[in-house]
């Protein structure tokens, strides 16, 4: 007969397991980066991030969106920054 500790143990192993195995589930994918020509497959845009430059300047955006089979993606593709909107 196994003891109440034992089963106390076997609980909080069973529960980080299935944590662990959730979090694997729900990871991003690695970064593509953009070619002319790529078949997008982008369902909902969450974010697009830049940095922030003063110049006018083509600069990597990182966009993260949710596919059409409900993967989170990211991807890398360049664009010009916000500099060259404001004349700079």
């Amino acid at each position: 007969m196994i003891n109440k500790h034992a089963k106390h143990l076997a609980n909080i192993f069973i529960t980080s397991f299935a944590l662990f195995i959730s979090g694997h589930a729900l990871a991003e994918s690695q970064v593509t980066t953009y070619t002319y020509g790529l078949k997008l497959d982008i369902a909902k845009v969450l974010s697009i991030s830049k940095p922030k430059t003063h110049t006018c300047k083509p600069v990597d955006h990182l966009m993260k969106y949710i596919d059409s089979a409900g993967k989170i993606q990211t991807m890398k593709f360049k664009a010009l920054s916000d500099a060259c909107s404001k004349g700079h």
